[in-house]
């Protein structure tokens, strides 16, 4: 599955919309899947007709499809700019003049030109189809979307999943590309331009928290004119104590309650260098969503608990021929 999307990556969006695989914003299956063990599991098996339907879709897309570089050209023209993320990805930060897709706006710009965008592409892609065909509009999907954006173009662009700034699952700590240091260093949150909780260096970025998540941007911009400044900064060494005791409480106290009704549990299989090592066992073991849970939604909450977190990663054993999932 994961070299399916790499190739087509409209296609879990398809998988969802056509024959109800997984969620609009959740994949229904785990990258080292094949296409016929998934659709099996919703009984469909018709692999070569869904293959001709997922192949369409792309095709059908990728005709809207321009890169980061063109998009900005576009948009520098004064055409009509929408975002077709959710109401919770926008308040994060959006392009400037985005406006939110929906009824209303899609009205607005019915038989014109548009520009469109997401956080990858396929929803913006799904939106410029609607768009051509129920709107007579003439739409261009930014390539890759706001994670290609920032890539390419602005690499101070904070967005989740990014390369060189990057939000983190719990959308208050930012993270940007800076020049490495041997130990982690802590900073004085009341001596810098910009507002947060708390700022610290490790390995090769800064990591910013902040007390509200909203339109990173324009923080983003401070941060970025402070970096010329980072070494002058009077850094002191930070303190990491052991977390696993914190991290085992979180999982205990806020992770396995939300994952009983799929008779799932959650444990702290390991912690070293910073990184959570995450073990689902139950209805979550093998689950086609253990990635997401585990890269999203655990991860938010330990990174509430620890920010100084490095990562979180799935240790389950999946391919265990135990596994009974829930999904």
């Amino acid at each position: 599955m994961g070299e399916l999307l790499a190739e087509w990556p409209s296609a879990a969006l398809t998988l969802f919309a056509r024959y109800g695989v997984g969620g609009r914003e959740k994949l229904g299956f785990r990258p080292e899947q094949r296409l016929r063990q998934v659709l099996s599991r919703y009984l469909v098996f018709d692999v070569n007709s869904v293959l001709r339907r997922l192949e369409e879709t792309e095709l059908e897309q990728r005709q809207f499809r321009i890169p980061p570089a063109e998009f900005q050209a576009a948009l520098e023209a004064g055409l009509p700019l929408v975002d077709c993320r959710s109401p919770e990805d926008l308040a994060l930060g959006t392009l400037p003049g985005a406006r939110l897709l929906d009824a209303q706006v899609a009205e607005q710009v019915s038989g014109g030109e548009v520009l469109l965008f997401d956080q990858n592409g396929p929803m913006a892609g799904a939106a410029a189809v609607h768009l051509a065909q129920r709107k007579n509009c003439r739409p261009r999907v930014l390539d890759g979307g706001l994670v290609a954006w920032s890539a390419q173009l602005d690499p101070l662009f904070p967005v989740v999943g990014g390369k060189s700034a990057c939000i983190l699952p719990d959308r208050n700590q930012a993270r940007f590309v800076c020049q490495p240091v041997s130990q982690p260093l802590e900073g004085d949150p009341n001596l810098v331009p910009f507002a947060c909780r708390r700022l610290w260096r490790s390995q090769g970025y800064l990591a910013v928290l902040r007390d509200s998540s909203l339109d990173w941007p324009a923080q983003a911009r401070r941060i970025g004119a402070w970096l010329a400044e980072i070494e002058n900064h009077p850094w002191r060494p930070q303190q990491r104590p052991d977390p696993s005791s914190r991290l085992s409480q979180v999982l205990e106290q806020e992770i396995q309650p939300d994952l009983q009704s799929h008779k799932g549990v959650v444990q702290l299989k390991d912690y070293r260098d910073g990184i959570a090592y995450i073990e689902l066992g139950g209805g979550c073991q093998g689950c086609s969503s253990a990635a997401i849970t585990v890269g999203q939604e655990i991860a938010a909450a330990l990174y509430r608990k620890v920010p100084e977190l490095e990562g979180v990663e799935d240790a389950s054993s999946h391919e265990d021929p135990q596994a009974q999932p829930h999904h």
